[in-house]
């Protein structure tokens, strides 16, 4: 009975006495701004929210009452001050109590001079691969360096070094000694990414969220050079067919038609599963080998031979889209220009709506060997019937 006292007595006064004080968001948010976060997530302090004279404030506390804070109500009449209601400094998909709502996916938070905002995340999420821990050689040792804070975080010992102590466990141990044997004092390896430049612009995530929160994500961006776009989150979506295109492996023996086999299953190898976000350039998957053969023609006097054939599939594939002609490709027959890796020097941009799906994939060997290429739209399921980039094409090439 007497709060409900205090309350008819407080909502007159309380109309001229609900100003807010001003106060560092930072100071009471549990995440920087742009971190990402889910739903159940605690994401403010509420003992760091600034407390006031009570007569000063009389909405504040009139809202503590009627929003069934008793207990802190109590609290509050006892010492004489209030804080500042959970209601004015936080926004979006975030109760009174900090609690991020129920939602799918990553949302993330903003943190600015006087809200504390929680956004979902949208249809797409995605970000590029990063440079996060790099190595760097230094006098007698090599230095862990993190590459957005540039911190030296640790050192190794190149004599003893093994695969256990190089940081995020992909890389071999080989590869930086060779790595650190043949290149000069200062120079940098990057060992690790994280995830930044996001679409939504939500802060950068690091190797080990991603390892933690999406492992689906991590191990794609481990397959992918730096500068790859990843997909974070995609919401319930299908994969539309939209285009695809078909060739044959030719025989050129002055070139050994098995090295030409090999070179065209690595090349299909690279591109089949890479995912291209919509107005965005991916290429594919580094650490593919090709079996070099020499050619006059070329700068470097070799050539990777058999890369063409799967070349003009997937150049067929993707500019029956309307895409443009894909960086480090020709338009001719030999399709992949010299100078460009077939898997990470070949640029395709996605100008669809939607984020693309590459597949390729071989059938028979030897001479005559069909390889195949497809192109999938991921389209979400509430808008497949509104696209109309649907329309499918095979060309035997």
């Amino acid at each position: 009975m007497a709060l409900i006292v205090i309350i008819i007595i407080l909502i007159p006064l309380s109309m001229a006495t609900t100003g807010t004080q001003h106060q560092d968001m930072s100071e009471i948010s549990k995440y920087d701004n742009g971190s990402t976060v889910f739903a159940g997530d605690n994401i403010i302090d509420k003992n760091k929210i600034n407390k006031y004279p009570i007569v000063a404030n009389l909405g504040s506390l009139a809202e503590e009452i009627s929003s069934g804070n008793i207990e802190d109500a109590f609290f509050d009449i006892a010492t004489g001050a209030v804080s500042t209601p959970p209601s004015k400094i936080l926004n979006g998909s975030v109760d009174n109590e900090g609690i991020v709502e129920e939602f799918e996916g990553p949302g993330y938070i903003t943190v600015d001079t006087d809200k504390i905002t929680v956004t979902p995340p949208g249809e797409v999420v995605y970000g590029f691969n990063t440079p996060y821990t790099q190595l760097e050689i230094v006098p007698d040792a090599i230095a862990i360096v993190n590459a957005k804070t540039n911190n030296t975080t640790g050192h190794i010992d190149p004599h003893t070094m093994t695969n256990d102590t190089i940081p995020g466990h992909v890389i071999s141990v080989e590869n930086i000694k060779y790595w650190y044997n043949t290149c000069p004092q200062g120079s940098r390896y990057t060992v690790e990414f994280c995830l930044d430049g996001f679409n939504d612009n939500r802060s950068y995530i690091t190797p080990d969220q991603l390892r933690e929160k999406f492992p689906e994500a991590y191990k794609y961006s481990v397959k992918y050079p730096g500068g790859s776009p990843v997909i974070l989150y995609e919401q319930n979506y299908t994969e539309v067919e939209v285009s695809s295109a078909y060739t044959y492996l030719d025989s050129h023996p002055q070139y050994n038609d098995a090295n030409r086999e090999y070179n065209a299953k690595q090349f299909v190898l690279a591109w089949n599963g890479t995912v291209i976000p919509a107005n965005t350039y991916g290429c594919g998957r580094e650490g593919i080998g090709f079996s070099a053969i020499p050619e006059a023609h070329a700068e470097s006097g070799m050539a990777t031979h058999g890369v063409c054939p799967p070349a003009r599939a997937l150049r067929e594939a993707v500019m029956s889209l309307g895409f443009s002609l894909p960086i480090g490709m020709d338009s001719g027959r030999d399709a992949v220009l010299y100078g460009y890796s077939p898997s990470t020097g070949i640029k395709i941009n996605n100008t669809l709506d939607y984020p693309i799906k590459i597949v390729m994939w071989t059938e028979g060997s030897g001479t005559g060997m069909e390889i195949h290429s497809k192109i999938y739209e991921m389209i979400p399921k509430n808008h497949v019937n509104s696209t109309n980039s649907t329309n499918e094409t095979n060309t035997t090439l």
